[in-house]
């Protein structure tokens, strides 16, 4: 583990990290309300329409107070489960804009040269797109049942964030799976993979988990803007959208640092016999 370690950060170190980071935030800032736009309509698809919508504006209470984002949430609830035609294809273009950004970001930490990165990017990351309304499935159904089970006591707000977290690990894991199997330039191996993955969804599930909880009980977001707290909660969206680009990215050179690491080191052929 500590060669791992090691390895992982050597290949951090030997890169501009943050200016890939920077690049792959601006695809994801374009891609992530239509991929959410998906996921809710993908949803409303196996659920019935009106419920996912009430799901969703009840996880609209849960959200900061004073970041509006209680107001984004429910508009999404109102928009998603029954998105148009062409509301549809036009969410499809926009949320396969991140593949484009993630087949750079790949190029660079492995030092490739794909051709064509803004079609193959795109065509890439579309069964990413389709795995993204199973999880989001999965987590609307666990809101509907969790109240019911666990009850409003703070033994059950205790044991509802606990779950909460296991939920966004093992959600983060399988998208990240299916991320790093798709945009790696090489053959990489599937026990790489989950290893990389599960580490990288933990970080992605404590740290969105964190967020929320320190954002809920308030932060003056817009002290440093002048007072604006409209320009705060931009740059403070930007700001996470940043670190979590930036764990994506070590998350996989942590799966390239496992990966080799599981490769046998190649023997040497055997000298060839001198003839009698």
């Amino acid at each position: 583990m500590r060669s791992i370690a090691r390895d992982t950060r050597r290949r951090a170190a030997s890169l501009d990290l943050m200016l890939v980071a920077a690049g792959l935030t601006l695809y994801a800032g374009i891609a992530i309300v239509p991929l959410l736009l998906l996921g809710l309509y993908g949803a409303g698809l196996v659920i019935e329409p009106g419920r996912v919508a009430a799901l969703v504006r009840d996880l609209a209470a849960f959200a900061p107070p004073t970041m509006g984002a209680r107001a984004i949430v429910r508009s999404l609830a109102d928009a998603g489960p029954t998105l148009g035609v062409g509301s549809l294809i036009a969410s499809v273009l926009a949320a396969t804009t991140y593949g484009e950004g993630m087949l750079r970001a790949v190029d660079a930490l492995e030092g490739e040269q794909r051709g064509n990165r803004s079609l193959a990017g795109r065509i890439r990351v579309l069964p990413y797109v389709g795995v993204f309304p199973l999880v989001t499935v999965a987590g609307l159904l666990t809101v509907a049942v969790l109240p019911d089970v666990l009850g409003g006591g703070t033994t059950g707000q205790v044991l509802g964030v606990y779950l909460t977290f296991w939920i966004g690990w093992l959600s983060a894991t399988a998208l990240l799976v299916v991320l790093y199997r798709l945009f790696s330039a090489r053959r990489l191996r599937w026990a790489a993979t989950v290893w990389g993955a599960l580490a990288t969804g933990s970080v992605l599930a404590g740290m969105s988990l964190g967020w929320v909880l320190v954002l809920r009980y308030g932060v003056a977001v817009g002290e440093a803007f002048g007072g604006s707290d409209d320009v705060g909660r931009v740059v403070l969206f930007t700001v996470y959208l940043l670190l979590v680009q930036v764990t994506v990215l070590v998350g996989y050179l942590l799966v390239l640092a496992v990966d080799a690491h599981l490769t046998p080191p190649r023997r040497p052929p055997p000298a060839p016999h001198p003839e009698l």
